[in-house]
């Protein structure tokens, strides 16, 4: 019979940790082990027929909280006193605690209500547009103005796109009307009004669209002036 059956026919081996059975160039590191009864072996090493079992090719930095080590590894496994280490919770037999009587609570006393305080309203602060729409019914293109024929832009987009040319150009006024080009069927085009020029006639200087024949005749037209031009100029609704 080979010494690793001899416990066969007992209820339970003595073994409830680590054993290396005829293991050859065994490295045995960093383990930490508890064996069920302290009379197990929780560290052993066998080798059929009695034999001396084969040395450790390397090992250390292992620990037994609890059963017995076999002498040939004896030199790389240290007893640990803390059964935590190897994982083993130890239950605390300490009577409990008597719960602390919590002070009576007195009755609060009530503040009295603060009435809501009443702000008056601050004035917003006046925002001054970059443009002043116009209202200037069919006849929104000033043709006495001098004047840059822009690009045509679709609708959801022809303010944005015209008010970025003014902003960056010899302008002080836009509009806005349909291009009347086969090719550009339902684009807006733009038109912008140079700065550097003034109107002419002169008459075309004050008010222009109540003079007739300072502006033209357009479809679909909107008309756009800084404020310091619709001053200058006294630009007024139609």
């Amino acid at each position: 019979m080979e010494d690793w059956m001899v416990n066969l026919s007992k209820s339970r081996q003595s073994y409830s940790g680590i054993v290396l059975n005829s293991a050859e160039e065994v490295k045995l590191w960093s383990n930490n082990v508890s064996a069920r009864y302290e009379t197990d072996y929780a560290f052993n090493t066998v080798e059929d027929g009695g034999a001396t079992p084969p040395p450790l090719s390397a090992g250390g930095n292992n620990r037994v909280c609890k059963g017995i080590v076999s002498p040939e590894l004896a030199s790389v496994v240290s007893e640990e006193t803390d059964a935590s280490v190897c994982g083993i919770v130890v239950s605390s037999s300490s009577p409990t605690a008597s719960p602390t009587p919590q002070p009576t609570k007195q009755p609060a006393t009530l503040e009295p209500t603060k009435q809501p305080v009443t702000l008056e309203p601050t004035d917003a602060p006046t925002v001054t547009p970059k443009y002043i729409e116009i209202s200037c019914g069919n006849k929104c293109h000033l043709i006495q103005w001098p004047y840059k024929m822009g690009s045509s832009y679709v609708p959801s987009v022809a303010y944005e796109e015209c008010e970025f040319d003014c902003d960056n150009g010899d302008c002080k006024a836009f509009s806005l009307q349909d291009d009347t080009r086969s090719n550009f069927s339902g684009y807006k085009r733009c038109f912008l009004y140079k700065a550097s020029k003034e109107p002419s006639p002169e008459i075309c200087s004050n008010e222009p669209f109540s003079h007739p024949f300072c502006s033209y005749a357009t479809s679909g037209g909107s008309f756009f002036v800084t404020p310091a031009a619709k001053e200058q100029y006294n630009v007024q609704n139609m």
